[in-house]
């Protein structure tokens, strides 16, 4: 029981046993420094996820994963294998143990999410964030970029960093991302704004980043250009700065 305890370091770090399993972990915890240890790393590496640059994946790799989804079976339920009673004699002539450890489906999940954490960890290194979810999840970002109508502009702004905006009309939303701004300064950062057809400024967000991308506050169907400018971080009620970028909207 003590070597299969070992085991659960990852799941707990992820909280995804059970309530039984937990309890005695704990309890192992208090006497297992390696553990201890284990699980103190494996706690580091949720927020390593939240820091690292998000990668917008193309448009239309959601409706190829949602295609194969419909079309492909799902693994058959696990089989747990009767204990047998009988000895089973071993290559070597000897007896072998009769009893056969049974790993729990409960725990057998767990040590899978487990498993997944890890892989997440190892794909933060090579600049790419995977989430492990337990269902099909989409944010409303997600939903733009993946949209059948969504549409893309883009422009440079002088410093050499790019601005771009995706939206769909069918959503009646849009998506502005950024990369490679300048540092906006100290008590600044960037404001988004959606231009009317007259030329007047509304509030469409703060920008906290100078990498990524966020979903634009207000009517962006009406909306004739996207800017971007450089605004105390509490934000602005009109823009007090020449835009870093403006983006005409076809």
């Amino acid at each position: 029981m003590s070597e299969d305890l070992h085991s659960l370091s990852g799941a707990y770090a992820l909280d995804a046993l059970s309530d039984q399993e937990r309890a005695d972990f704990e309890v192992h915890l208090g006497r297992c420094e390696t553990c201890r240890d284990e699980v103190d790393s494996l706690r580091a590496v949720p927020p390593l996820l939240a820091e690292t640059v998000a990668f917008a994946p193309p448009p239309a790799l959601r409706a190829d994963i949602m295609a194969a989804i419909r079309t492909t079976r799902q693994d058959p339920p696990v089989v747990e294998e009767p204990v047998s009673s009988e000895p089973v004699l071993a290559e070597t002539g000897t007896e072998a143990p009769s009893e056969t450890t049974v790993v729990p489906l409960r725990r057998r999940v767990s040590r899978q999410w487990a498993a997944l954490a890890a892989a997440a960890a190892l794909v933060v290194g090579g600049g790419v964030t995977w989430q492990v979810v337990e269902q099909v999840t989409t944010s409303a970002t997600d939903e733009v970029l993946a949209a059948s109508d969504a549409q893309s502009w883009q422009t440079t702004t002088p410093g050499g960093g790019t601005v771009s905006v995706v939206r769909s009309d069918q959503l009646g939303k849009a998506v502005l991302r950024v990369e490679g701004l300048a540092d906006p300064g100290s008590g600044n950062a960037y404001q988004a704004w959606l231009q009317d057809p007259s030329g007047s400024m509304v509030p469409a967000g703060m920008m906290t980043t100078t990498d990524g991308e966020m979903l634009l506050e207000g009517d962006v169907d009406d909306a004739a250009g996207v800017g971007l400018t450089k605004e105390p971080a509490a934000g602005s009620p009109q823009p007090t700065t020449t835009p870093v970028a403006l983006i005409e909207l076809g």
